[in-house]
């Protein structure tokens, strides 16, 4: 049953809302990670839920899942939001999202606890036929004509079933709403899905001007060390050594702190830039977990003071890799297979070690779900949340060697056979 308190927002509303009232208006978007990073509406908060959480809350979420910025958690608490609006990809109404849904718990949360606050969701809208040149009426198709009953014929005859392969139509689409219905009609409030970002700048012989030598010349250079560093957010970058001797590709993307996670790479301008070092080896004994808070701590405020950091290894392919899916799975509540996905898509050739894999699982298992019993946490719930037998569990980190047999999950898998020290 819908909550009384939940009201329906149209499209051209949270427009007007938007645009006069928006420090009142808190827009929390429903959508996967990825959506929300692909696009979204400008000023909005993403909401995810952890499998964990959603199946522990039995419909009772705290407020700190919902929205995890503690600022924002507390100006709606003190009654300073007007509105709330929440949406998801397309849903027209609340009976389209299932019970257990993120959109619904978050209401559910929402009217409990956001005092004074008027709770809305985005609504969509029945479209009927256009005419010509629109949509033809019952089909939503531009210039398709609905096919029609043969003269004498009843509903449900089988002069009347549709031919194999052809949809059934209606005197209506189907409805259109979320984000979906609002990024077609207020396109200019949203961002605009773009490619992620890089640096290219020529590979010349010589070092560049301002930069140090990395002993790296045009002719044969790595894979690892073309291009340019990669945006992963807007404040977080990640590269290799190379990519961070060169002083004019960092000035380039407003780098103002470094992370250099190795153990012998050389921090080249130090009297420029702010140095956060993890002297951590690229191998299957180490423990590269016991520097995921302090590295996140440090990214964290770089990011509030208005800065950007750099991660690098040596070749900005397992380390440091590891060290960004570390920061995306805790404050974005994200898995490890989707944070991997959404980096790899940035820098292709990411590739952390299978005991870096097994540390950044463990750390999912803690992450996703902060709140709950112990059990949590531990690595047989990670094996449980992921559906898989519990007959045999893992104790990460492993100390085993890496191997290139074929895993259960899919992105374990390197895209490179053979590597340097990463």
């Amino acid at each position: 049953m819908v909550n009384l308190r939940v009201c329906a927002l149209e499209c051209e509303a949270l427009r007007a809302l938007l645009q006069e009232r928006g420090a009142q208006c808190l827009v929390l978007d429903c959508r996967s990670f990825f959506s929300f990073n692909a696009a979204h509406i400008r000023g909005s908060c993403n909401v995810r839920l952890s499998t964990i959480v959603r199946r522990r809350a039995k419909g009772a979420l705290a407020l700190e899942h919902v929205v995890p910025n503690e600022e924002l958690r507390a100006r709606l608490r003190q009654g300073l939001f007007h509105t709330v609006v929440l949406l998801d990809e397309r849903s027209a109404d609340l009976e389209a999202p299932k019970r257990d849904s993120t959109m619904l718990l978050a209401l559910g949360t929402l009217c409990r606890e956001a005092r004074g606050a008027r709770i809305c969701f985005l609504k969509g809208e029945w479209h009927r036929g256009a005419g010509p040149g629109g949509p033809a009426e019952g089909t939503g198709e531009p210039g398709r004509v609905a096919p029609r009953r043969a003269p004498g014929s009843r509903a449900g005859s089988p002069r009347c079933a549709p031919r194999p392969g052809r949809a059934l139509t209606s005197p209506r689409s189907a409805p259109a709403g979320g984000y979906e219905a609002f990024a077609s009609a207020c396109s200019e409030l949203c961002t605009k899905p773009a490619a992620p970002a890089g640096l290219s700048l020529p590979l010349s012989a010589s070092p560049a001007p301002g930069s140090a030598d990395s002993g790296c010349s045009s002719c044969g250079t790595p894979l690892y060390d073309q291009g340019g560093p990669v945006e992963i957010l807007p404040f977080l970058y990640l590269g290799s050594a190379y990519h961070a001797s060169r002083k004019d590709m960092l000035d380039a993307l407003g780098i103002t702190a470094l992370i250099n996670v190795s153990a012998n790479c050389p921090n080249h301008f130090e009297g420029h830039y702010q140095y956060k070092s993890i002297p951590v080896e690229d191998n299957h004994k180490a423990d590269i977990s016991s520097w995921f808070n302090e590295a996140i701590d440090f990214i964290d405020s770089v990011k509030n003071e208005g800065g950007r950091v750099f991660v690098h290894c040596q070749a900005g392919i397992s380390r440091s890799a590891t060290i960004c899916l570390a920061y995306l799975m805790r404050t974005n509540r994200v898995k490890l297979d989707e944070a991997f996905e959404f980096v790899k898509q940035r820098r292709s050739i990411i590739s952390p070690n299978f005991s870096f894999m097994g540390q950044l699982l463990q750390f999912e298992s803690q992450v996703l779900a902060p709140n709950c019993s112990a059990e949590a946490g531990s690595p047989a719930m990670a094996v449980l949340d992921r559906g898989a037998s519990t007959t045999t569990v893992f104790n990460f980190p492993v100390s085993i060697p890496v191997h290139t047999t074929s895993s259960a999950l899919s992105y374990l898998q390197s895209p490179i056979t053979t590597s340097p020290s990463c």
